[in-house]
């Protein structure tokens, strides 16, 4: 069974204060230092209710557990970060601190803070974080308790060069899970009306710097990309790469689609776009991002590459998704744009977007609907 993340309930009270108390006992605390860890630290549902808890399990059995605490406009908390002895040292503790980081920026937060064991120091700071100050340990008297953090980069950067090749590697995720997948898939047929089990393409490796993208990504199943997107994105190298259009308006607005029930991202709001697939790739083995945005810009608003003035190419890094966008400038206001918009959409078979939503100020961005990165574009384009 693969390595599944979700949030916790009320109900799992005992099984993750239970993983709380033997990871710190794994340290090699004292028997007496223990019993009084044991007596004052619990996990109660109170506790589970009042914070953002993450459980990652195995066959159905927690094994680790982060909890999080939005402090102030700009800073998260990680209050507790467990891993059980029996999974420790592979990978579960990283995919809890990256998926915490992925919260931060999720909530438009710029650093993020936690108190750590006083032994779990290294595991911080070989991931980012810094020592801010100290105090003594309880636990451990003689040593200290490091405070950290870590400042989070910006998440929307302009690409200046981008080259993408396709590697005919399979995705262990997928090789892996085969039977999970395929019942996850079945399941999710019963509730999304357009579901079917298409080729796509996702990023599995990757490096940015200085404006240049270059990236590898791999063939697998739509049903192997949903289960890993369901799961928490538990393969934490691999990433949802797509392309997005911004279209903003002649009177400076942006419009983002409203995704009807019948998607797989039902009532989400963000920009036209969509996955990569096969034919996105060129004969060459190179990734078309810029075709894929095209032929999703068609498909879903009717627009083609004579109606748009093609901008900037930006990209926005949102956790296990990674957003490339090119911003079109429209010769038309936001209001008769919308209307357009929508007469194509409603005379499509497949009416994949329900709306379109106009973007103005700051303001129209809290929307809890607007995906994080559609927001971080947003932030941005409307400075």
């Amino acid at each position: 069974m693969p390595l599944k993340l979700r949030l916790a309930t009320p109900s799992d009270s005992s099984a993750l204060t239970g993983i709380l108390h033997r990871a710190k006992a794994s340290w090699g605390y004292s028997d007496d230092k223990m019993a009084a860890f044991r007596k004052h630290w619990q996990i109660s549902e109170e506790l589970i209710r009042s914070q953002h808890m993450t459980v990652a399990e195995v066959d159905g059995v927690p094994v680790a557990f982060s909890g999080l605490v939005v402090q102030d406009e700009d800073t998260l908390l990680i209050d507790y970060l467990f891993v059980a002895p029996e999974a420790q040292k592979q990978g579960v503790g990283d995919l809890l601190l990256t998926r915490a980081e992925d919260y931060g920026r999720q909530n438009n937060l710029k650093r993020i803070c936690l108190e750590s064991d006083t032994y779990a120091g290294p595991f911080y700071e070989k991931r980012g974080f810094k020592v801010v100050a100290t105090r003594p340990s309880e636990m451990s008297p003689g040593n200290n308790i490091p405070l950290m953090e870590r400042i989070l980069p910006p998440a929307v950067h302009k690409i200046s060069t981008l080259e993408i090749t396709l590697s005919d590697e399979p995705w262990e995720f997928e090789r892996e899970n085969g039977k999970e997948i395929a019942v996850h898939f079945e399941e999710a047929k019963k509730r999304i009306g357009l579901l079917w089990n298409g080729r796509t393409l996702k990023l599995t490796d990757y490096k940015f710097d200085n404006g240049r993208f270059e990236g590898v990504c791999i063939e697998t199943s739509y049903s192997s990309f949903l289960a890993w997107r369901d799961w928490g994105a538990p393969d934490a190298s691999a990433f949802n790469l797509f392309g997005s259009a911004i279209l903003r308006s002649s009177d400076g607005a942006l419009l983002y689609g409203v995704m009807s029930e019948r998607t797989a991202t039902s009532g989400m709001i963000y920009p036209p776009g969509g996955n990569l697939d096969p034919e996105d790739v060129t004969i060459e083995g190179k990734v078309d991002v810029d075709g894929a945005i095209f032929r999703e810009l068609e498909e879903e608003t009717g627009l083609t590459q004579k109606d748009v003035v093609a901008g900037d190419l930006l990209v926005a890094f949102d956790g296990p998704r990674i957003s490339m966008a090119r911003i079109f400038d429209i010769n038309e206001p936001a209001s008769s744009l919308r209307e357009s918009i929508m007469r194509f959409s409603d005379a499509t078979e497949e009416q994949e977007i329900a709306d379109i939503r106009i973007i103005r100020t700051h303001d129209d961005l809290d929307d809890p609907a607007i995906v994080s990165y559609a927001r971080a574009f947003g932030d941005l384009l409307l400075q």
